[in-house]
């Protein structure tokens, strides 16, 4: 019997309503869902909320795992996620992107610029308030 463990390692943090994610490694099927379920668990208190990912160069995603990864963006619009910001630090950050369903009507900013994606990302929280 093969168990799947989790796969990437992450972490996260609510700053008003900001969810924080940095994270790092190959994310599997397992590791993608674990992901998902702790950023609906920090937000589930939360109307409103923007998403801000911070991958490092070391950040990917298995093939199998990219249909779960676009599941989880719709669950977090369903949940009350106005916008999701990436910042283009692995080449995996393109990955969802031909996969994106069309219910999946979420804004993405992907940009190298940090800056610029938190800009962007407040005015979104502005416009949402």
């Amino acid at each position: 019997m093969v168990k799947d463990n989790a796969h990437g390692n992450y972490s996260l943090s609510l700053q008003g309503d900001t969810v924080y994610c940095d994270y790092a490694d190959g994310f599997n099927l397992s590791g993608v869902r674990k992901l998902t379920l702790d950023i609906l668990s920090l937000t589930a208190s939360l109307n409103a909320w923007v998403l801000f990912q911070r991958p490092t160069e070391t950040a990917g995603i298995t093939h199998d795992a990219i249909g779960e990864m676009m599941a989880g963006y719709f669950a977090f619009q369903q949940a009350g996620c106005k916008a999701v910001g990436i910042v283009e630090n692995s080449i995996f950050v393109h990955a969802g992107s031909p996969h994106r369903p069309s219910n999946l009507t979420l804004p993405f900013m992907i940009d190298k610029d940090e800056a610029k994606i938190q800009h962007w990302l407040s005015q979104i929280r502005s416009s949402s308030r």
